[in-house]
């Protein structure tokens, strides 16, 4: 085949890099034994990051469908690890918040991501990892500005 690739190198590298985190971060959670689905732990975990928004808001955060996510809020409810509350401004809204009962699988969860995110950085210089979360962040946001701007149309 006579085709050029096209520069796609960045592009491949962080779909790579994401699944190598998601299975690293997989294995650690198996580590600290939550007792939680990898999907509940990362429902719990930016439930954590996000609290006090709707249900749909936070799938759009995760990038998941709104009942991919409504199954692990029930598994979590049901642990007693969040709560669900009608949001004063549109009752048929639920808000998604932490009960105390959360805290120490969250305490678990951050362990995994951090030991994750130590081995994954681990060569890489302090100023290099200021400026990589940086362009990373950049790019997401570029993306996401940009998806935005299609639902608008």
């Amino acid at each position: 085949m006579n085709i050029a690739y096209p520069n796609v190198s960045v592009t491949m590298l962080v779909v790579d890099l994401a699944r190598l985190l998601r299975r690293r971060f997989e294995a650690a959670l198996a580590d600290v034994e939550t007792g939680l689905t990898v999907g509940e732990a990362r429902t719990l975990f930016y439930v954590w990051r996000n609290p006090g928004h709707r249900q749909a808001m936070l799938a759009d955060i995760m990038f998941v469908e709104p009942m991919t996510l409504v199954g692990y809020l029930d598994s979590l409810e049901g642990a007693g690890l969040i709560k669900r509350c009608p949001d004063p401004k549109d009752k048929r809204a639920k808000l998604v918040e932490l009960t105390p009962e959360a805290d120490p699988l969250l305490e678990r969860i951050g362990a995994a991501l951090q030991s994750v995110r130590a081995k994954a950085l681990e060569d890489i210089p302090d100023k290099d990892r200021a400026v990589l979360e940086t362009l990373l962040q950049d790019m997401k946001d570029n993306l996401i500005s940009e998806e935005g701007a299609g639902k608008r149309k």
